[in-house]
């Protein structure tokens, strides 16, 4: 990996110094800086920069695998993350900012908050005790703590499978697959350590069941800051679970837009009744754009990570035969939202994707190469 794309994942942090700096720099009426920045600035950068089809060498890998650099790049904002909670907390608790400034505020800061879910993505991954603790820690702080289960052990074995509630479907609009994605989601999860505990002989209903702990400490840490902050204030202060709830919402919408980008209409061959093919990277729809990748830590490379989940991402490869997305994240996010729109783009390319995925004398030289 050349070094000046090493250096250039410190974008990541490009956001918070946006929401923060243009609040200080040019005053409350800068709040919306952070929405602008991550679905305006950036979508034109990666249209400026363009793509970046580069893959590290295989010699590369062991050495990037093992570099601390990146893990200390992904680790710090979780940290960044609650420090925010805790500033925009304070911001609306004691500065004098009309409802429309608060409001940019706390929807600058829920779009920083979605990222924190990627971060979270990227060390749920891991099997660390250290890397699961600061993953539920993220997850934690925009009340989506059930991801950590329903991801790996619920959409990594059946994505593009009609049992994935995180699939979505040809001509599905991104507002039903919400409601198919967060509450089939959650109702996975359950089911999912349900299973667990009984096997391990343990009731569902007790203190092993990780989803009752999942429910309740989302309700303690935004009490815990409202106290504070009411305490601090010598009031109650009603703005602050309301940022916590809007940013939590936000952050969760946003992370089952990118789950509908990722995965919409692609479905895995049944080989016999309910047995599907290996998931491999033609399952899911790629980004290539530089800098969108850069800043979500080469979540856009969706495919290699699917079809290889224990990679880390600054490992993660591009291949030309994914299905390719037209824009970067930013851009798809915005698109979902107008059904039509998408429809419009989405549907010929999915449809494309049908005819040419499982050619015969191509499939098999295709997965190998992806060994």
């Amino acid at each position: 990996m050349k070094l000046t794309k090493k250096i250039s994942f410190l974008a990541s942090y490009s956001l918070v110094l946006v929401i923060v700096g243009s609040y200080y720099l040019g005053g409350a009426a800068w709040t919306f800086a952070g929405v602008v920045f991550a679905y305006v600035v950036i979508p034109l950068l990666d249209e400026w920069l363009g793509r970046d089809p580069n893959n590290v060498l295989k010699s590369e890998f062991d050495q990037l695998t093992q570099d601390r650099y990146f893990d200390v790049l992904v680790y710090s904002h979780v940290y960044i993350q609650y420090g925010l909670l805790f500033w925009g907390s304070y911001v609306l608790t004691f500065d004098p900012l009309t409802a429309s400034q608060a409001i940019g505020l706390i929807v600058s800061l829920g779009v920083y908050a979605s990222s924190i879910i990627n971060v979270a993505h990227e060390l749920g991954h891991r099997s660390l005790p250290v890397t699961q603790f600061h993953a539920r820690l993220a997850l934690l702080s925009v009340s989506y703590m059930h991801f950590v289960i329903e991801h790996n052990r619920g959409h990594h074995v059946h994505v593009a499978t009609p049992s994935d509630p995180a699939t979505s479907h040809k001509n599905q609009t991104v507002y039903a697959f919400w409601r198919q994605s967060v509450l089939g989601g959650y109702r996975s999860a359950w089911q999912i350590e349900a299973k667990r505990l009984e096997r391990v002989g343990q009731p569902t209903w007790s203190v092993a069941n990780e989803m009752i702990g999942f429910a309740l400490l989302p309700l303690l840490l935004v009490t815990i800051i409202t106290l504070l902050f009411s305490w601090l204030a010598g009031r109650i202060v009603w703005v602050v679970p309301i940022y916590f709830m809007v940013q939590s919402v936000i952050a969760f919408l946003s992370l089952e837009c990118v789950n509908y980008i990722e995965h919409y209409g692609i479905v895995r061959r049944e080989m016999a009744p309910g047995r599907y093919e290996r998931v491999n990277p033609l399952h899911s729809w790629n980004a290539n754009h530089l800098l969108s990748n850069l800043i979500l830590f080469q979540l856009q490379r969706h495919s290699d990570h699917h079809a290889f989940a224990a990679r880390p991402y600054q490992v993660l490869r591009h291949f030309d035969e994914s299905p390719q997305l037209p824009f970067g994240y930013p851009v798809m996010i915005l698109m979902s939202l107008l059904p039509p729109l998408w429809f419009s783009v989405m549907n010929p390319r999915l449809e494309n994707w049908q005819r040419h995925a499982y050619d015969a004398e191509h499939i098999d030289e295709v997965v190998q190469q992806f060994a």
